[in-house]
């Protein structure tokens, strides 16, 4: 029994520790976070298409809304998938799936919602730019999934 107890609280400490070296971050520290790297993207995105100070004008708030519609399917995604996760009651397969048709088709909508914007964008930007746009999109995922990585790697070692 001692034993036992010796090893809970070495666990608790451990527990206690590591939660004080690597603490949770705030909200407002993360929606801070989020519209820096928003920023970030918005800059470069301008950056690499070459867009003149009209068209990203016009441009900027069009490419902010698409951003929060396809958040907003994201978030009604996740907010299912967590319902049937975390709930309580049995579920049945109707259920299941609904549920993962659901979750299926949030790719589906994301691509309709960024079809829809594409039109309006075209109004804005050359055809030039519209490819630019995709491709500097891409690079930024990519770029951001690097680092992303990197950072992971070095905290590991």
């Amino acid at each position: 029994m001692k034993s036992q107890y010796i090893i809970f609280a070495t666990l608790l400490c451990l527990a206690i520790n590591a939660n004080a070296q690597a603490p949770k971050q705030s909200r407002a520290d993360r929606n801070k976070w989020l519209k820096e790297v928003r920023e970030y993207k918005h800059e470069k995105l301008v950056e690499e298409t070459d867009m003149s100070a009209a068209q990203k004008a016009e441009f900027l708030p069009l490419y902010s809304a698409m951003e929060q519609e396809i958040y907003q399917v994201n978030v009604e995604a996740r907010n299912l998938e967590n319902k049937i996760s975390n709930s309580t009651d049995e579920i049945s397969e109707l259920e299941y799936e609904k549920a993962a048709e659901a979750l299926a088709e949030v790719k589906s909508r994301e691509g309709e919602i960024e079809l829809n914007y594409y039109k309006k964008f075209e109004k804005i930007l050359s055809k030039k730019q519209l490819f630019l746009l995709k491709r500097a999109e891409n690079r930024f995922t990519r770029d951001m999934l690097n680092h992303n990585r990197i950072g992971k790697s070095s905290k590991t070692k």
